[in-house]
């Protein structure tokens, strides 16, 4: 289904290259700093399984994932701050969800912060339950550890044909 704020059409794979892009923005976006070649390993790593929005030229966000047999893991996802309430942190998950499901995986799994409402609100209504609470988990930049809830999606079954 395809809803009107659905940009799945302006997603692309993460290329090694993006690495220095991708770590900024996420240095923006989050306490934990990443550095670009940690980024480069993630992306170059076996289990692999990233995106990278784009709009106008520039990058309005991304999502680096993994996955391993059955289980697809988010990493990371964020939106720039100037791209933020238009619809691409529901593409970019609805396009991980489908390449993870395409690669084999019935659940996705991810950590957030248990106080970003607006994460929690997101990944809420796309399916995903609360599993675990980890305490004291974030602690990076925060006058106050901060516990993160594990949340997981069951993927639908797909049937994949060769026509």
């Amino acid at each position: 289904m395809t809803v009107p704020d659905d940009r799945r059409d302006r997603l692309r794979a993460v290329d090694p290259a993006d690495a220095e892009d991708v770590a900024t923005l996420q240095r923006a976006c989050f306490d934990d700093q990443w550095s670009a070649e940690s980024v480069a390993r993630l992306l170059t790593g076996p289990a692999n399984l990233s995106l990278l929005a784009e709009q106008d030229g520039t990058i309005a966000g991304f999502l680096i994932g993994q996955c391993v047999v059955d289980t697809a893991e988010v990493l990371a996802v964020a939106v720039a701050a100037n791209r933020r309430r238009e619809g691409w942190g529901g593409s970019l998950m609805s396009g991980f969800e489908a390449l993870a499901a395409a690669s084999g995986a019935e659940r996705v799994i991810l950590d957030v912060a248990a106080d970003n409402a607006p994460a929690i609100a997101l990944y809420g209504a796309r399916g995903y339950a609360t599993a675990a609470r980890r305490d004291r988990y974030y602690v990076t930049g925060r006058a106050h550890p901060v516990d993160a809830l594990v949340m997981v999606k069951t993927l639908g079954k797909w049937t994949f044909y060769d026509s």
